[in-house]
């Protein structure tokens, strides 16, 4: 089974500014989502193990050492089998998305299983995708700074390749899809959650004020502070069929998890706070914490972000 990160003592569970760093990591993982679909031509889930089959492939790096491959070994196989299990998909179906992914030459199969080949890191499609998805990492970790949130130590004497970086933002990825989506019918319903969390929280992020006053878990914004946003405009930013994402809406607006304002809809306070939900919050965000630390074992400079970038801050995903 792939693992997201190392097994974390639950007895230091404490999190501070935790529903801040929800939204940080909330917008990244909607970022790669995003561009992961408009990469494979508008379908999520393939997106989603596409991206998931290449950190497993190690071609991005070795699994949990945290810095890039450079012994010309190829990339490693991973079973349909362990896919499966990791991402909670039932065999047949993740049997399925990986026949289509080996169909357009993203993903091979062979006796060992599945891996993305290194030829593949050279599609232009894919070289756009990978390099967002390390950029839109370093303005997560950027954020994260600039609000006070404690981060790993630099370790100046160790040279960054961006490869690591790449590995941690499909890590962090994983992570989310590990610990959040068995409290989704799909992963279609994750992803519109964690999209509307962004568009909702939007002014909160953008004012530094507020994102700390309400940056922990038991302070809730009043609902003036919170902006609806239209399913249409989420489903343009996510690059979704809109028919699909009114579906997915209005049946998470009947279970509670989304309320209708007049102009549009919202995360409601309940499917954020509710006490299981916080557990797992807290339990994900310390598995992210042991895959920035591992970033930082592979020179990521944490006491200078924006030194990181490949092609500078990406524009936030215009959800409006």
């Amino acid at each position: 089974m792939i693992r997201s990160a190392p097994v974390v003592d639950r007895k230091h569970m404490a999190m501070p500014h935790g529903r801040l760093i929800v939204r940080l990591i909330a917008a990244l993982e909607t970022s790669m989502v995003a561009a992961g679909v408009r990469a494979l031509d508008g379908d999520l889930d393939r997106a989603i193990i596409f991206m998931v089959v290449a950190r497993a492939s190690e071609m991005l790096s070795p699994h949990g050492a945290g810095h890039a491959r450079r012994d010309g070994r190829g990339a490693k196989a991973i079973s349909i089998n362990a896919l499966a299990a990791s991402l909670g998909r039932p065999f047949e179906t993740m049997r399925r998305h990986i026949h289509a992914l080996c169909a357009a030459g993203l993903c091979e199969r062979g006796p060992a299983g599945v891996t993305v080949p290194e030829a593949v890191h050279a599609r232009p499609e894919i070289v756009t995708l990978f390099r967002g998805n390390h950029d839109a990492l370093v303005a997560m970790i950027e954020d994260m700074r600039s609000f006070g949130v404690t981060l790993p130590e630099t370790r100046a004497h160790v040279c960054y390749d961006w490869h690591t970086g790449l590995a941690a933002a499909h890590d962090v990825l994983l992570t989310g899809i590990e610990f959040h989506a068995h409290r989704f019918q799909s992963w279609t319903d994750l992803v519109l959650a964690n999209a509307i969390l962004c568009a909702n929280a939007r002014p909160l992020v953008e004012n530094r004020d507020l994102a700390l006053a309400y940056a922990e878990f038991g302070t809730a914004p009043p609902d003036g502070l919170c902006q609806p946003v239209s399913t249409g405009s989420v489903a343009r930013a996510l690059g979704l069929p809109p028919s699909t994402a009114h579906r997915r809406v209005a049946a998470m607006i009947e279970s509670g998890c989304l309320a209708r304002r007049s102009r549009g809809v919202v995360l409601t306070e309940r499917a954020m706070t509710d006490p299981e939900r916080i557990e797992e919050h807290r339990t994900s965000m310390l598995h992210v914490r042991q895959i920035l630390i591992r970033l930082a074992a592979g020179g990521f400079r944490f006491d200078q972000p924006a030194a990181n970038y490949l092609d500078g801050r990406p524009a936030p995903l215009q959800i409006a």
